[in-house]
């Protein structure tokens, strides 16, 4: 099972998950963590830039497609909050969404373990 947790210091869960400068990567495996990495958060990066974020002229056209391929294989991703643009990209492609109160990474993950989900 993979996790997508959005942050900006790889610390803490990024306030809003389509802005976050990066993405930890948790990979689990019999209710253990195997491996975490860092994914750069290109849409962001793109969106301050003004280069390649996917807004068209109307707000109907705004989308989150880069990131979803971004996090293409995760099961699913925890955020604190998520987007209505980010929200409908990641239902229409499958990818589940989980909201958390807890700020710390460490925090989030031990909770997932503790669930044995």
């Amino acid at each position: 099972m993979k996790i997508a947790i959005p942050t900006n210091d790889r610390i803490n869960v990024a306030e809003r998950s389509g802005r976050a400068s990066e993405f930890a990567i948790i990979e689990i495996k019999n209710n253990k963590i195997i491996n975490i990495d860092y994914i750069e958060n290109e849409h962001e990066t793109n969106h301050h830039s003004g280069k390649g974020h996917n807004h068209g002229e109307h707000e109907s056209d705004h989308n989150h497609d880069d990131l979803v391929q971004l996090l293409n294989g995760i099961d699913f991703i925890i955020g604190k909050k998520f987007g209505p643009h980010f929200s409908r990209d990641f239902y229409k492609a499958g990818i589940k969404m989980q909201l958390t109160k807890l700020k710390n990474i460490d925090d989030i993950i031990s909770e997932h373990l503790s669930k044995k989900v």
